[in-house]
C-alpha cells in the first residue's frame, strides 16, 4: 500500500482524513444546536439523528449509483462536494435561525398531535441537514471511483480510505469537544470548519482539475452490476450492531460515571479509533489475498464474545478516590492532574471496555464492500449502496438500542440482542463462503459457525445476571449510600432510574447521579424549598399557575400544592424518573400524581418553556441535575433565563436549586450572575448544608414583601411534618417556620449580586459550564461538604439593614443578622454582634500587643472571608510585627485553608509587605503554609510522568 501512495492518491488520502475530522465536528455542533430548537426529549433527539443519518445515506446511494462524468474525474467532483459543505457551514447560522422561527410558528398547530409534531420536526431538520449530509455521504464513493483502477486493489483501498476518514473523525471529535467549542463556541466552530472545507475544496479542485476519469459511464454500466440484497442486508446489520453497541456502552458507563462532555467525547473517539484501525487492518489483510468474507465470518463472533466479557475491564484503570475526609486523591498518576482527570482516565477505562470488540467490528463494512465488488469500475456503485444501507442500519440501531432494546430487555438483554445480530452477520458470511466454495448441501458448517455457537453459549451464560442492578449497587450509587439498598431500577430511553432505601434515608438517582434524598426525622430541606416561591410571592394571595421543571422526588412541587394553586405543569425529560418519583415518594410529595390540578409532561424543560405562551405562570420552580452534568447546561444559560422571563407573568418568581457540592466558586458566581443578567432582582437563599436556591423576580421595579403576608403563608409551612418543632441548628432561637426563621434564610440581596465579580456569563453557544470556569482544580480536589464550604464562602452576605428596602414593614435587622449567623454556624460565620464588639475593642486598644491581639481576634472571626481577615491580619502586623505566638495555631489553619484557594494572591501580599513586616511570626506562618503547599505540589507533580 505505502509504495503506491504517491501523487493524487496521497493527496486525496490526506484531504479525506481532514474531511473526516471536519465532518465529525459538524455533527457534534449541528446536532447540539438543533436539539436547542426541538428539545432534548427522546423523540426529538431521535428525530435529529435520523434526519442527519438519512442525508448521509442518500448522498452515498445517489452519488454511488448515478453521478459519473465523462469529462471530470470523481476527484474533481469530490472537491466540489467539499466546497458545498464549506459554503453551507457559513450559511448555517442563518438557516438555523429560519428553522427556529418556522418551528416556533408551526409548533402551536402541530403540538396537539404526536404524529404531526414528529413530521414537523423531521421535515424541518431534514431540510436543515439534507444538503451538507448529502455531500458528506457522497465523498467516499467519489474518492473510491477516482482512485481505484485495478480490480485487485478494490478491498485494500476501500478499507484504507474508509479507515482514514474515520481516523480523521477521531481527531475531529477530540478537537471539537476539548478545544473548539470551549474556545470558539458552536457557531465559531462551525465557521472555522467551513473555512477548512473550503481549503480542502480548493486543493482538490486545483490538483484534480485535469485528472481524467478512470471509469467512463458506458463501460462502468456494462461491467458494474450493483451489490445484491445479501450484501445490503449484511451492511445494514453491521451498522445496526455497531451503533447499537455504542448506545449500550454509553448507558453502561453512565451507571457508575457521572456523564460529562469529556466522557462523551472520549467514548466517541475510542469507538471511531477502533473502527478506523479495524478498517485499515482489514485493508492490510485483503492486500495479502485473503477472502473478505472469511475475515468477516471469523472476526464477528470473536467481537461478540469480547462485547460480553470485557465490560468490567475498566476496573484495571479505575481512577478511584483515595484519601481521607473531603480531600480527593487519584489512585494512579500518569500525565498530569488535569490531563488524567479529563482525558487519560476516561480514555483508559473506555478503551479497555470497547476498543478490542470495535476493532473487530470495524472490519465488517470494508470487507463487505470488497466482497461485493467484482471489478474496480463497480466500486463506486457498490460502496455507495452498501454505505447507504450501513448508515440506515446505524440510524436504526441507535434508535432501537436506546428506545426499544434497553427499555424492553434491560442493558444485559440489549447487549445480548446486539451480539445475536453480530453472530447472524458472521454466520451469513460463513454460509455464503460455503456456497461460493462449492461445499453445497443444506448446511455449510465452517469455523465461523463454530465460533458463533461458542459466542451464543457465552451470551446465554452472560444473561443469567442482572447487569444494571449489579453495577449500580456495587460501582454506582450504591457506593455513595452505605445506609441504603437498591429497591427498584427502571431502564428507559435516556437514563437508568433507581431508588435506594434504608432505615432513615431514601434516594432517587438517574445513572450515577443522586437527584434527591429524603431523610426521615430530619428537616425536609426540599419541602421547605418548595414553599419559598409562595412565601416570598410579592403580591397578596399566593401564586395560581406554576411550572415545575425536573421532577426529582417531587417534594418541592408537592409542597407548593399545599397553597391554593389552580394549575401546575410538571415537566421532566425522563418518563422513568417521573414514574419512580410517583411510585416511591408519594408519601413525601403529597400524592403529586393524583392531584387533579397537576399535568405531567414528558418533555425537555427548556423546550417546554420556550413554547409556553407569554405570561403563562406566576412561578417557575426548578430542580435540575447538577449544572456540570452532560446536557444540562441549556437550563443555566442566558437564553434560557430569557425564555423563563417571557413565560412569567408580571411579578412572577423563578426559583432554581443550586447544588454547591458540585460547583466551584467561579462556577457559582457565574451561574448567579447569568441569572441576574436577565433578572436583576435576584436573591440568594441558603437551603440545607450543601446547597442554596436563587429567587429571581420579574420586572424593572424591586419586589416589595410584606412580613404580614409571609407570616400568614408560614402557617402552611408549619403544618409540614418535621418542620414546626424544628430549628435550623441547636443555636437558633426561632423555629424554622417562624417569620424570623424564614427571613434568616436570605443571605445575599440584589445589590451584592450586582457587585459580585464573575469571569463570564453562560450562553448556549460556548457551553462553558460543561467545560471549565478557571478553577476546576477545586472540583477535582474536593468533594461534598468541603467544596460546598469553599464555594459558599465566596458569596457575599448582605446585612438585613440593607435588605429593609424590600420589605413593607420594619425589620429587626440586628436579630435577623444574629439568627442567620446561628443558622449558618457550620460555615464558621461570626455573630454580627460579637464581630462588632471585637472590632470596637480593636479600635479602643492603645497598647501595641493589645491592638495586635484584638486585630487577630477579628481576623479569626472573619475566617473564610479572605479579604476581611487578610485586612485585619495586616493591621495586627502593623500594630506589633513581633506578635504572633498566641495566634500561631489559628494562623496556621487559616493559611492552610486559603493557600489552596489563593496562593498567588497570598504570595503577592507577602511580597508587598515592608521588610520589617516580613519578619513577623504571622507572616512566617503564612510563608510556611505556602511552602508546605509548594512541597505538596512538587510531590504531586513528581508522581506523574510529565
Amino acid at each position: 500500500m505505502s509504495a503506491t501512495l504517491r501523487g493524487p492518491i496521497l493527496l486525496a488520502a490526506i484531504l479525506f482524513f481532514l474531511s473526516g475530522a471536519l465532518g465529525l465536528g459538524y455533527q457534534l455542533v449541528w446536532i447540539r444546536k438543533a436539539a436547542l430548537v426541538v428539545g432534548a426529549s427522546q423523540i426529538a433527539l431521535s428525530t435529529v439523528l435520523t434526519s442527519f443519518f438519512l442525508g448521509l445515506a442518500l448522498g452515498s446511494l445517489v452519488v454511488g449509483k448515478y453521478w459519473r462524468s465523462r469529462r471530470y474525474s470523481p476527484l474533481f467532483l469530490y472537491g466540489l462536494f467539499e466546497a458545498g459543505i464549506g459554503l453551507y457551514a457559513f450559511a448555517f447560522p442563518l438557516l438555523y435561525a429560519c428553522v427556529e422561527s418556522a418551528y416556533a410558528s408551526l409548533y402551536g398547530v402541530a403540538a396537539g398531535s404526536a404524529a404531526a409534531l414528529f413530521l414537523l420536526r423531521f421535515g424541518l431538520l431534514f431540510f436543515l441537514f439534507l444538503l451538507p449530509t448529502f455531500f458528506m455521504g457522497g465523498t467516499l464513493p467519489l474518492l473510491l471511483d477516482g482512485l481505484v483502477e485495478r480490480d485487485a486493489s478494490v478491498g485494500s483501498y476501500t478499507s484504507f480510505l474508509y479507515g482514514l476518514n474515520i481516523a480523521g473523525a477521531v481527531l475531529g471529535v477530540l478537537l471539537t469537544g476539548y478545544l473548539a467549542i470551549p474556545s470558539l463556541g458552536m457557531n465559531g466552530t462551525s465557521m472555522a470548519a467551513g473555512a477548512g472545507n473550503l481549503a480542502i475544496a480548493a486543493m482538490a479542485l486545483l490538483a484534480f482539475r485535469r485528472t481524467p476519469p478512470l471509469h467512463l459511464p458506458a463501460t462502468a454500466g456494462a461491467r458494474a452490476p450493483g451489490p445484491g440484497a445479501f450484501f445490503c442486508v449484511l451492511a445494514l446489520l453491521s451498522g445496526f450492531a455497531a451503533i447499537g453497541y455504542q448506545v449500550a456502552w454509553a448507558r453502561y458507563f453512565s451507571l457508575f460515571k457521572t456523564a460529562s462532555v469529556y466522557l462523551t467525547a472520549i467514548l466517541l473517539a475510542v469507538f471511531l479509533t477502533a473502527l478506523a484501525l479495524g478498517s485499515i487492518g482489514m485493508g492490510r489483510l485483503l492486500a495479502t489475498g485473503v477472502r473478505p468474507l472469511r475475515v468477516v465470518a471469523l472476526l464477528q463472533p470473536i467481537a461478540a464474545l469480547l462485547v460480553l466479557f470485557s465490560l468490567d475491564w475498566w476496573i484495571l484503570a479505575d481512577y478511584g478516590i483515595t484519601g481521607k475526609g473531603f480531600a480527593v486523591e487519584p489512585s494512579w498518576y500518569f500525565a498530569s492532574e488535569a490531563a488524567d482527570y479529563t482525558f487519560f482516565a476516561p480514555l483508559f477505562q473506555v478503551g479497555l471496555v470497547i476498543f478490542l470488540p470495535v476493532l473487530l467490528l470495524g472490519t465488517a463494512l470494508p470487507g463487505l464492500i470488497a466482497a461485493a465488488t467484482r471489478h474496480s469500475a463497480g466500486l463506486r456503485r457498490a460502496s455507495g449502496r452498501l454505505v447507504f444501507w450501513n448508515t440506515v442500519g446505524a440510524s436504526a440501531g441507535g434508535f432501537a438500542a436506546g428506545y426499544v432494546l434497553i427499555p424492553a430487555f434491560g442493558l444485559a438483554g440489549a447487549l445480548f440482542a446486539l451480539t445475536l445480530v453480530t453472530l447472524a452477520l458472521g454466520a451469513a458470511a460463513e454460509s455464503r463462503l460455503g456456497l461460493e466454495s462449492g461445499r453445497g448441501g443444506r448446511w455449510n458448517i465452517g469455523w465461523g459457525h463454530a465460533l458463533g455457537a461458542l459466542a451464543l453459549a457465552a451470551g446465554i451464560y452472560f444473561m443469567q445476571g442482572d447487569l444494571s442492578r449489579k453495577v449500580v449497587s456495587t460501582e454506582g450509587v450504591g457506593r455513595q449510600v452505605d445506609d441504603a439498598r437498591l429497591v427498584d431500577l427502571v431502564e428507559g430511553p435516556l437514563t437508568t432510574a433507581s431508588v435506594f432505601a434504608g432505615p432513615k434515608n431514601r434516594y432517587i438517582a438517574a445513572g450515577n447521579q443522586i437527584l434527591a434524598v429524603v431523610r426521615r426525622g430530619e428537616l425536609p430541606v426540599q419541602v421547605i424549598e418548595g414553599h419559598l416561591p409562595a412565601l416570598f410571592y410579592p403580591q397578596p394571595g399566593t401564586p395560581r399557575r406554576v411550572l415545575g421543571i425536573a421532577m426529582g422526588s417531587g417534594q418541592s412541587f408537592g409542597a407548593l400544592l399545599r397553597y391554593p394553586v389552580e394549575h401546575m405543569d410538571v415537566v421532566d425529560i425522563s418518563g422513568e424518573m417521573i414514574s419512580m418519583a410517583l411510585d416511591h415518594f408519594a408519601e413525601f410529595n403529597g400524592g403529586l400524581g393524583d392531584d387533579p390540578r397537576v399535568a405531567i409532561h414528558l418533555d425537555d424543560g427548556r423546550h417546554f418553556v420556550e413554547r409556553a405562551p407569554p405570561g403563562s405562570y406566576d412561578v417557575v420552580s426548578m430542580e435540575p441535575p447538577p449544572p456540570t452534568a452532560e446536557g444540562v447546561h441549556p437550563l443555566y444559560s442566558l437564553e434560557f433565563y430569557r425564555a423563563v422571563d417571557r413565560a412569567l407573568r408580571r411579578d412572577g418568581v423563578l426559583m432554581q436549586w443550586v447544588p454547591l457540592y458540585h460547583l466551584t466558586p467561579n462556577e457559582t458566581r457565574c451561574l448567579v450572575k447569568t441569572q441576574a443578567a436577565v433578572f436583576p432582582h435576584t436573591f440568594i437563599v441558603r437551603m440545607g448544608p450543601m446547597d442554596f436556591v436563587t429567587l429571581s423576580f420579574k420586572g424593572v421595579d424591586p419586589p416589595r414583601f410584606s412580613t404580614a403576608w409571609i407570616a400568614e403563608r408560614a402557617r402552611v409551612l408549619a403544618r409540614e411534618p418535621h418542620i414546626a418543632s424544628k430549628r435550623w441548628t441547636g443555636d437558633c432561637r426561632h423555629g424554622t417556620a417562624s417569620l424570623e426563621g424564614i427571613l434568616a434564610l436570605i443571605t445575599t440581596g440584589p445589590e451584592d449580586v450586582a457587585r459580585m465579580q464573575a469571569p463570564y456569563v453562560y450562553r448556549d453557544d460556548d457551553q462553558r459550564l460543561s467545560y471549565s470556569s478557571g478553577d476546576r482544580r477545586l472540583l477535582r480536589r474536593y468533594r461534598g461538604g468541603r467544596l460546598a464550604e469553599i464555594s459558599f464562602a465566596e458569596l457575599p452576605r448582605t446585612p438585613f439593614g440593607e435588605l429593609q428596602r424590600y420589605f413593607l414593614e420594619p425589620l429587626d435587622a440586628a436579630e435577623l443578622d444574629e439568627e442567620r449567623a446561628r443558622a449558618l454556624s457550620r460555615y464558621h460565620l461570626p455573630s454580627p454582634a460579637a464581630l462588632a464588639a471585637a472590632e470596637d475593642e480593636y479600635e479602643r486598644s492603645r497598647f501595641r500587643s493589645e491592638k495586635a491581639e484584638s486585630a487577630l481576634r477579628v481576623a479569626q472571626m472573619h475566617g473564610p472571608d479572605f479579604e476581611s481577615s487578610l485586612a485585619y491580619l495586616r493591621r495586627a502586623i502593623d500594630a506589633d510585627p513581633h506578635h504572633g505566638s498566641a495566634g500561631s495555631a489559628w494562623i496556621d489553619r487559616w493559611a492552610d485553608y486559603h493557600v489552596h484557594l489563593r496562593a498567588q494572591e497570598l504570595r503577592q501580599w507577602v511580597d508587598g509587605l515592608p521588610r520589617l513586616a516580613r519578619g513577623s511570626p504571622l507572616v512566617r506562618s503564612v510563608e510556611a503554609a505556602m511552602e508546605r503547599r509548594q512541597e505538596a505540589e512538587r510531590a504531586r507533580r513528581a508522581a506523574y510522568l510529565w
